[in-house]
């Protein structure tokens, strides 16, 4: 006898749409995951989570956690896959933020849009912090908007919780505290009962942010002081431009969605441009909505008061890996636009998913199918081949961390050593020959150059110094930049 109520199949039923998209996701995050090389920076967290882990650190949360994750496994797939993880976990969480403040159909579009965006599928399958501190900002958003709703102990806990641990885990998220704090006293302006408890709690929050902050106050206002660019703002003679364009700034919302590729061709260089007004567009048109327009207006704040901050400090932060925990808040807002658009006129929205779709595709097909990560497994791979007893490593790229960092990958015997010594720029040649002296005695090097440093730079930079045996070529496409190449040159002394 069947004894299931109407109600009971309505609840499964109401599941199955985000159950579908968390699907898609899962396939989508994990497909490729462990077919290119770690890159320079997921090297540095390998290699920053085998040290002692402690809270005064800048980032400790996400250390914490692949430490522990490193104890089952430490293939590049299974490294990856924490922050995938969380990246699915911030699928479910825009799903649930976005039914929240602008319905069911707004949440599902919402994560579905966040389940194809190529550029967090990116940062969703790399040994970084990203994934978690997106997660966490969506947490802890979600969190303040039950708040809002029903002011309790409770509820400001989980907010002020989750908040520390964003902080913890990616300092720029903190860039959210402003809205937050904005948001929720406007709400409760006439509450002081109500504002002197989400104070109490906000101050719990920053306590438990504080070993960290003070770590990242200590160690970072050497890198602040140059990020402000104050030299290049107070000399007028200064060609340089501190801050983002306009445009670059509109440009943003084609690389949430669409992954921030160079156009190959004219046609398909207009077709994005017009494809960014669409989304332009569609964001405008979700924050004038009537219906929920207070919470859609909290979308908004949490969306462009830590962007529009960033954008204040320097050019050297707006990027897209920093700004990525704004990406769902206006996913929301597109989300929201689209929403409106349908309901009003249904054949001008099933035109932008159209166009929306190839666009989001042809950044999928461009992700999967072109390297974009600097082949340090490959470099490793060759040195671990056809090394010889005496042989010495010189990595004329990175920091002093890639020193440790690169026996990810190379589990050889040579000594590995950071000197820059290969320069597109004239190379001091007293400096090259105390460089060369210090690691004397030498039978054969190996030396791992950047950028436009062929063969033929080479050998007019060392070609009195050392032979060169043989050379090895590594290019990926950037999507930043049109090619990212390292050589590898094998050497002895002449």
């Amino acid at each position: 006898m069947n004894t299931t109520t109407h109600k009971e199949k309505f609840y499964w039923q109401q599941w199955i749409p985000i159950t579908l998209i968390l699907l898609l996701a899962t396939g989508l995050y994990f497909y490729n995951l462990g077919t290119e090389s770690m890159w320079v920076d997921e090297l540095y967290s390998i290699n920053d989570a085998k040290v002692k882990i402690s809270l005064f650190r800048i980032r400790p949360i996400y250390y914490i956690l692949l430490k522990f994750w490193m104890l089952f496994g430490t293939s590049d797939s299974w490294l990856r896959s924490l922050s995938v993880v969380f990246g699915l976990a911030s699928v479910f969480l825009i799903y649930q933020l976005g039914r929240r403040v602008a319905g069911e159909g707004a949440g599902l579009i919402a994560a579905l849009l966040l389940a194809l965006s190529p550029i967090f599928i990116n940062f969703a399958q790399m040994v970084r912090m990203y994934s978690l501190g997106t997660c966490l900002a969506l947490g802890g958003s979600l969190a303040l908007v039950h708040a809002l709703e029903n002011p309790t102990n409770s509820s400001m806990a989980w907010w002020a919780c989750t908040r520390a641990l964003m902080n913890m885990t990616a300092p720029l998220n903190a860039t959210l505290l402003l809205p937050d704090i904005l948001i929720f006293c406007w709400k409760f302006r006439k509450q002081r009962d109500v504002l002197l408890r989400f104070g109490k709690w906000a101050l719990v929050g920053f306590v438990l942010w504080l070993p960290s902050l003070w770590t990242l106050v200590s160690n970072t206002i050497g890198f602040l002081t140059g990020a402000l660019n104050i030299t290049a703002k107070v000399e007028t003679s200064s060609s340089r431009h501190a801050f983002p364009s306009i445009t670059e700034v509109i440009r943003k919302l084609r690389h949430f969605t669409a992954f921030p590729f160079p156009s190959t061709s004219k046609a398909i260089s207009l077709f994005y441009q017009a494809y960014t007004i669409i989304l332009l567009f569609l964001l405008s048109f979700g924050l004038i909505k009537k219906h929920r327009s207070g919470k859609l207006l909290w979308m908004a704040a949490w969306a462009f008061i830590p962007a529009a901050m960033i954008f204040l400090v320097s050019q050297r932060l707006w990027i897209d890996r920093y700004l990525l925990f704004v990406c769902p808040y206006v996913l929301i807002l597109l989300a929201a636009g689209f929403m409106r658009v349908w309901n009003l006129q249904r054949i001008v929205a099933i035109v932008i998913a159209i166009i929306y779709l190839f666009a989001t595709t042809n950044g999928l097909v461009r992700f999967y199918t072109v390297q974009d990560r600097q082949d340090w497994r490959g470099i490793a791979q060759v040195i671990n081949t056809i090394e010889k007893p005496g042989d010495k490593i010189v990595l004329s790229i990175g920091s002093e961390k890639m020193t440790t960092a690169l026996t990810h990958y190379y589990n050889g015997t040579a000594s590995i050593y950071r000197k820059d010594i290969c320069s597109i720029l004239e190379v001091d040649k007293t400096d090259l020959e105390v460089e060369l002296s210090n690691l004397l005695p030498i039978e054969r090097l190996w030396l791992v150059c950047q950028g436009d440093f062929d063969p033929s730079l080479f050998e007019e930079t060392f070609g009195d110094k050392l032979k060169l045996e043989k050379h090895w070529e590594f290019t990926n496409e950037q999507f930043y930049r049109e090619k990212d190449l390292m050589y590898l040159f094998l050497t002895t002394l002449n």
